[in-house]
């Protein structure tokens, strides 16, 4: 990353898993796996169980990077601060590798930015960034004289690509991740993706992840079932070819898993009128 740390190519994601155990079971089993990042916030409302799965999963604690969110609610309310003191608290850990900004709320970026900073400098965590930014919010933050996000989360798939976000992350020395970045399953079944999965005798999620890894994006794939977190750690035997890459490329659609990943829901969103998740 552009602050000299290095953060894993492909993370496990942890949205939408059951604090009822099924979270646990799930995280231990993609360290097992062999998946180094884990990436968490405070929106899941599983960060407790998440760190149960961390402390079973085997690895020592330096061995991981792990990833945490704070909502739009605390960077509302000013209690930035207090959400990541939260996250490291359920986490059952002393430093986060990675804290992000969920979502640029209009007006309070740039201050929850500063405490990000803060925190960064204290050791509450080691690198900084920022989630579901596009241009305009990172130049933003260039314009207040921040230091540039080390991170840049957004949806990314097959069927959403942002090509202006992720050229401009990338002249700037900002990590691309991907959330749902297989769609969440949307994109799996489509021929294009399916024939180039027959030919590298490779599963549909391998092809996609593949593809994104190949752009430089870290993608975080989620699954509750353990076969499919393991096969997901798998990389193709064989890199895809350009014409193959070009197919992918070829199948976006804007159509986003998220409503609020559609330009006219972006600033409904932002702006506190939408809860599309």
């Amino acid at each position: 990353m552009n602050d000299g740390y290095r953060i894993p190519r492909i993370a496990f994601g942890t949205y939408h898993l059951e604090p009822d155990g099924e979270a646990e079971r799930a995280v231990a089993t993609a360290i097992r796996a062999g998946y180094r990042h884990i990436d968490c916030a405070r929106f899941y409302h599983n960060e407790t169980a998440v760190g149960v799965g961390i402390a079973n999963g085997g690895v020592p604690r330096d061995q991981l990077f792990i990833t945490s969110k704070v909502w739009n609610d605390r960077l509302i309310d000013g209690t930035v601060r207090e959400s990541i003191e939260e996250s490291l608290h359920d986490l059952q850990l002393d430093y986060l590798d990675l804290m992000l900004i969920h979502w640029p709320v209009e007006g309070k970026l740039v201050a929850a930015w500063k405490v990000l900073e803060q925190a960064r400098d204290e050791g509450l965590v080691r690198s900084i960034g920022v989630a579901n930014c596009r241009v305009p919010h990172l130049q933003q933050l260039m314009t207040a004289g921040a230091t540039m996000p080390a991170v840049d989360q957004l949806e990314f798939h097959p069927y959403m690509q942002d090509a202006k976000t992720l050229a401009f992350c990338e002249s700037q020395g900002i990590v691309f991740e991907a959330w749902s970045p297989l769609g969440r399953g949307a994109c799996m079944d489509d021929p294009v993706v399916t024939s180039i999965a027959e030919a590298h005798r490779a599963t549909p999620a391998q092809v996609i992840l593949a593809w994104e890894r190949g752009k430089g994006i870290v993608a975080l794939p989620r699954s509750r079932n353990e076969g499919r977190i393991r096969s997901n750690a798998l990389e193709l035997a064989e890199p895809l070819t350009s014409d193959e890459v070009a197919a992918l490329d070829a199948l976006d659609r804007q159509q986003p898993v998220n409503p609020n990943s559609t330009p006219e829901n972006f600033a409904a969103h932002l702006n506190g009128k939408s809860s599309h998740f």
